[in-house]
């Protein structure tokens, strides 16, 4: 399953079930980032014409002028990026779209964002490791970032014996902002307790969702439990909302015909609650559900070194 999922599906709810005229590309498509001609399918006949804008994959494009079936255009219009690699024929153009894709994408990763702010309980537990030295005391986090590791939710090490066992360090500091020089991470993880010379130190941390790029990214590569891949579209839709009503509050949505009354007031904001509610519903349940997973354990973490005060850390 890729991204393209959650476009449609926020698209959907915004357009509440209306279809934008969609057309294709034909030969020759649009080359590299810097071609301004093309041919769309039924060019003549639809809705394109001078001065409207169009949507290939992620890029929005200014028409200049129409020819028969060669459209021309401005690329990377409105905020979008003009794709380096053009676009292939037989890519669906979209006139006039009210919400472009690259606006969607960004809407879809706030709510990632948001989705892994503490107060929303939702995370991804990744794993990193490293050799235990018992002359160390800190230890890099290589190859990770500051806003990569939320928190540290247990650190634990492989053990000498018959039987595999993984005990649990009791006493650890995840301490930030460190000289990089010495911690290239910038992140030093300072073990007060003892683990087992030579054998590997696993650290599972929380970390946030990852980004999506584009409509190919797999949700997979998100970190999303696939649970809760109804949240991003839910959250796109609404902060989407705030900007420009959902297609069904459009007064030409049924046509000329369609009069003020038919819209009432509070009825764009009715549609937010609704969409709002029921994203916190859904927020509430996953987040039960990974507490259920991951449950919030009470860790020892010494302030000073062992010898020194005790601190309670809640991971």
């Amino acid at each position: 399953m890729t991204a393209q999922t959650w476009i449609d599906e926020t698209r959907d709810m915004l357009l509440s079930g209306y279809v934008e005229e969609l057309l294709e590309v034909t030969s020759p498509a649009v080359g590299n980032a810097t071609g301004t001609a093309f041919s769309v399918s039924g060019a003549s006949n639809s809705g394109i014409v001078k001065g409207i804008v169009i949507e290939i994959n992620e890029e929005l494009m200014y028409v200049t002028s129409v020819d028969g079936t060669t459209v021309n255009v401005i690329r990377g219009y409105g905020g979008s990026t003009a794709s380096p690699d053009g676009h292939l024929a037989d890519s669906l153009v979209r006139v006039s779209p009210k919400f472009p894709t690259h606006r969607i994408i960004d809407a879809i990763n706030h709510d990632l964002r948001d989705l892994s702010a503490p107060d929303s309980g939702l995370f991804q537990i990744k794993t990193t490791s490293f050799t235990y030295n018992a002359a160390i005391d800190g230890y890099d986090l290589a190859g990770l970032t500051s806003e990569e590791v939320q928190s540290i939710y247990s650190v634990t090490y492989s053990q000498v014996g018959v039987e595999a066992r993984e005990p649990e360090v009791i006493s650890w500091k995840l301490r930030r902002n460190r000289d990089t020089a010495s911690f290239s991470s910038g992140l030093a993880l300072v073990l007060y307790g003892t683990a087992w010379p030579g054998k590997k130190v696993t650290v599972s941390y929380k970390s946030p969702f990852t980004s999506i790029t584009n409509g190919s990214t797999a949700l997979s590569t998100v970190g999303l439990p696939t649970t809760a891949y109804d949240l991003p579209p839910l959250g796109a839709a609404i902060a989407l909302m705030t900007t420009r009503p959902i297609r069904r509050e459009f007064l030409d949505a049924e046509g000329s015909s369609r009069l003020a009354g038919e819209v009432p007031p509070g009825a764009i904001s009715a549609s937010f609650r609704d969409l709002m509610g029921r994203r916190q519903a859904r927020l509430r349940a996953e987040s039960a559900r990974l507490v259920t997973m991951y449950p919030q354990n009470l860790k020892e973490n010494s302030i000073t070194h062992p010898a020194g005060n005790w601190g309670r850390y809640l991971s």
